[in-house]
């Protein structure tokens, strides 16, 4: 039987407070600590490759299904958990000339406090590979948020993109808490890029995709980012409980002096700009020429937002994969406005990409 220990990558987010338990001890807040890893290579019982890794504590599974994935993708794999050891199985034959991306994030968590260990990824890499890194980031597309827990597939570059949703992946990462994935075992080719919202790799209707309109490359790209949107084809607006009703300000509106905003920028029209409070539309706003000047505007604080009318429709749209249509771009203004009672605010707003 043949041991080796290979390089771990691990990557660690975790806050250091100390918190009171009821009896006045301290309580454990810390996640499980990877000690020590183990590669048995073709087992003399099963002729697996088992992978042990040894944690610090007991450990038990959190979540395993959802999180847990292997890249390149290995279908036939097993796992079991015995006080603080992992043992992983793998039964599929694995490619000399490629690395194994194993993630255990958001996978482990320990026995008594069940402090989930958030990151932690291991690359197998049985011949000492070289091989490239890409990372980036994943929003929405219209509210510019980070979103947590959705796939990112890297597919062959000879798949039409037409067949990317009903293909199997080459790679495959997750994003995190604030929206980044990484992968860092690539081999320097070309591939294609595609992100789902869903639990598996399937597209659904209700699922958020995000794609880009080129191939990406390791050399050129090492930071990618992605808008994720849900598909509508009859392109209408948003989300209606992103919207304050109207006749709620009605009364308000004859109590006040209202003021005004100008926004000097550089963008050409036509353009719509968005007054939001709490995330939620107060009001919209379309010009297809300058000045951009808002009236009557309650006193109030205010987020703003920006949209590129590409279309010249006077409403925001999604995008569309079979076309190969990204969303309309969205720009969010970096800090709140106040404004005043008869007072006229005047911002400039440089945008940049």
């Amino acid at each position: 039987m043949q041991k080796l220990l290979l390089t771990l990558v691990i990557i660690l987010y975790s806050s250091c407070a100390n918190i009171v338990a009821p009896t006045g001890g301290k309580r454990d807040i810390y996640p499980p600590k990877i000690k020590n890893i183990t590669i048995v290579k073709n087992d003399k019982k099963s002729f697996d490759n088992v992978i042990l890794f040894e944690f610090d504590e007991n450990i038990q599974l959190n979540n395993w299904d959802e999180n847990f994935y292997i890249s390149p993708i290995i279908k036939n794999s097993q796992k079991k958990i015995k006080g603080k050891f992992l043992y992983l199985s793998i039964k599929d034959t694995l490619n000399k000339n490629e690395s194994y991306n194993i993630s255990l994030s958001k996978c482990i968590k320990d026995i008594n406090e069940e402090n989930v260990l958030d990151s932690l990824c291991y690359i197998y890499n049985d011949n000492n590979i070289d091989h490239t890194v890409i990372n980036g980031v994943l929003k929405d597309s219209y509210t510019l948020e980070y979103l947590e827990n959705c796939w990112i597939m890297l597919f062959d570059e000879k798949i039409e993109d037409s067949l990317l949703i009903k293909s199997t992946p080459k790679y495959i990462s997750k994003t995190d808490k604030i929206g980044r994935f990484h992968f860092p075992n690539l081999i320097n080719e070309n591939y294609k890029i595609l992100a789902l919202s869903g639990f598996d790799f399937i597209f659904n209707t209700d699922e958020k995709i995000a794609f880009l309109n080129r191939q990406i490359n390791t050399v050129n790209d090492t930071f990618i980012s992605l808008l994720a949107f849900k598909e509508n084809i009859e392109n209408e607006k948003v989300d209606s409980n992103l919207y304050i009703k109207k006749d709620t300000l009605i009364e308000t509106k004859e109590r006040l002096s209202l003021g005004q905003l100008e926004i000097m920028t550089e963008l050409n029209s036509p353009s719509i700009f968005q007054l939001l409070q709490k995330n939620k539309v107060v009001s919209e706003h379309y010009f297809d020429q300058k000045p951009f000047l808002i009236k009557s505007i309650e006193p109030g604080k205010y987020q703003l937002k920006y949209i590129e009318d590409r279309n010249e429709d006077k409403i925001w749209n999604t995008g569309n994969l079979q076309k190969q249509i990204q969303p309309e771009k969205v720009f969010n203004y970096q800090s709140e406005i106040l404004i005043r009672s008869n007072w006229d605010l005047e911002i400039e707003w440089i945008i940049k990409e």
